[in-house]
């Protein structure tokens, strides 16, 4: 079976030690995780790396990794990276981690932004 990488990246309002913590919370994981509202994933969080991996546990859905670096004061960058079947269409793959990325922006925000 061929596969191929796709990966989706977005800036964050928070320092990647945060996004990690956040990403890696397991009760915060479904919320984000693509697929992760119909699937279980097991998480895997090389904080010295700035690293999440996830791999699902009923090996349905997709594995992949989260990689999350300083920006800045008060900013990182987020990289979502997955290996799908290559007969998968790569926009919708890139969609979906489009959402999750948003989806853990929101997340973060709601996890250490609390008015």
């Amino acid at each position: 079976m061929a596969t191929r990488i796709v990966t989706s990246s977005r800036a964050m309002a928070a320092e990647a030690d945060i996004v990690l913590n956040t990403a890696s919370d397991a009760t915060r994981a479904k919320a984000w995780l693509p697929g992760g509202d119909s699937h279980a994933y097991d998480l895997d969080l090389r904080a010295a790396e700035g690293r999440v991996e996830w791999h699902p546990a009923d090996h349905d859905g997709w594995a992949g990794h989260l990689r999350v670096v300083d920006s800045g004061t008060g900013a990182s960058q987020a990289e979502l990276q997955v290996e799908v079947d290559e007969a998968v269409d790569p926009d919708e793959v890139c969609a979906t981690l489009d959402g999750a990325l948003r989806a853990l922006a929101a997340e973060v925000d709601q996890n250490f932004n609390v008015s």
